[in-house]
């Protein structure tokens, strides 16, 4: 079974790509912001804006617990952009920190989504994706 432990290193191996080595929490923050939204242009097509915004909303719920106070705070009945929340609170957070809860994120927007479509359709996102970092995983059969 293929699980999120094992997308972690692809997504931050992405995430060091696009924002650079040695990037300050800023770079870091817009790096993973741009990784999400293009998860999400992936997504949409197959579970729309609603369930794309329920992956990450739940994504950021599982992070919680391991980096207080991502949760976004719900006003007015309005759950808000999760894209913009995970920007603003990663640069405010050292840039390790910053890493750290990025490829949490992806990790689990990636394993919630295998829940609901299955491991080997959520692979295959993946590697529609970012192909030159999800050749290389490949999931197990199921029976």
């Amino acid at each position: 079974m293929t699980t999120r432990k094992s997308w972690e290193p692809a997504f931050e191996r992405l995430l060091t790509r696009q924002a650079g080595t040695g990037a300050d929490a800023p770079a870091v923050a817009a790096a993973a912001r741009r990784l999400c939204e293009d998860f999400a242009q992936h997504l949409t097509p197959l579970i729309g804006d609603g369930g794309v915004a329920a992956i990450y909303g739940r994504s950021l719920q599982l992070a919680e617990r391991r980096f207080p106070g991502f949760q976004p705070a719900r006003s007015s009945g309005q759950d808000g952009d999760p894209f913009t929340h995970v920007q603003h609170f990663l640069e405010r957070q050292d840039p390790v920190i910053a890493i750290g809860a990025a490829v949490t994120v992806l990790a689990f927007a990636s394993e919630v989504l295998a829940s609901f479509i299955g491991e080997s359709l959520t692979h295959l996102l993946l590697r529609e994706t970012w192909p030159d970092q999800f050749d290389r995983i490949r999931p197990e059969p199921t029976a």
